[in-house]
């Protein structure tokens, strides 16, 4: 290995903190986790679910745009650069490990939520790339009450217009009510399966939202990744089971089943979910 270069995979979950990680960690000076926050390369090629962020070959003139931030010195522009990885990961592989070549840059990283849905296959695909550079790989992924997880989402797309507020709960009963399953591919079961497969306990950190802004997880996430402590970064309190939550009680009682697998699979290996997460108290 190249030292004690390291290449941090994030695989989500998403509104689980990802995009306060891919900050905490790339404000380190020892860090660079390049142009995009999310790159969107093996989730758009390996995912059915996010084709969607496939890029279409950019433009003569938004290319010609690109080459000259690159050879300005500018940044690059992002829809050029995803394009090129996505077309061949070769890039990929060779993109972090310029970012890794930089004077004083030991860490870099690509935290991409729906990466949680790669089969493991590709996981190790990835780390294998990685080790034929002489790159350790490293996995963190972060999970949520799945209730509060998906009633965010709804919060988001109403933030962007896409759903008024008076219609979450209806939403949220047409999507995860009586009836509904969720992909297997898009279950906690199934990304602490791949990542368990795919990576040693050395090399993985799975850690709980609702303590993941804390001192002590801070910590803990600074000393797997190698980037000194600030445990001051964090700001917010943990959610506690008696917090009150904004899903409404009726809602997240009839939609449980929907999301009992994941609760199930979390406290079979994280007991504290009991008293953590709002609405474990569901699984009876």
């Amino acid at each position: 290995m190249r030292g004690d270069k390291t290449f941090l995979l994030g695989l989500g979950a998403s509104k689980c903190g990802t995009t306060w990680m891919q900050a905490y960690l790339n404000g380190a000076s020892c860090a660079d986790f390049g142009r995009l926050g999310e790159y969107q390369v093996w989730d758009a090629l390996h995912v059915p679910s996010a084709a969607r962020f496939r890029v279409d070959r950019p433009s003569a003139l938004r290319r010609a745009q690109d080459l000259v931030a690159r050879t300005t010195g500018r940044p690059r522009k992002a829809d050029v650069l995803r394009f090129e990885l996505q077309q061949d990961t070769a890039r990929y592989f060779t993109h972090f490990a310029a970012l890794l070549d930089r004077p004083g840059i030991r860490l870099t990283g690509d935290i991409t939520p729906v990466y949680a849905r790669l089969p493991a296959r590709i996981l190790r695909e990835i780390d294998d790339g990685f080790a034929r550079r002489g790159i350790a790989v490293k996995a963190v992924l972060s999970l949520r009450d799945p209730i509060e997880r998906a009633w965010s989402v709804l919060k988001m797309q109403s933030r962007k217009g896409r759903l008024s507020d008076a219609d979450l709960a209806r939403a949220f009963r047409d999507r995860h009510g009586p009836g509904t399953t969720a992909p297997p591919e898009d279950t906690y079961r199934h990304v602490l399966g791949t990542v368990t497969e795919a990576f040693d306990e050395s090399r993985r950190f799975v850690t709980l939202y609702e303590t993941l802004f804390t001192p002590p997880e801070i910590a803990r996430l600074s000393a797997f990744a190698g980037v000194p402590d600030r445990p001051d970064a964090g700001g917010r309190r943990v959610n506690a089971a008696g917090d009150s939550s904004a899903v409404p009680a009726d809602v997240a009682r009839d939609c449980f089943a929907h999301f009992a697998e994941d609760y199930a699979a979390c406290d079979r290996r994280f007991p504290e979910v009991a008293t953590l997460w709002p609405h474990a108290h569901l699984m009876g």
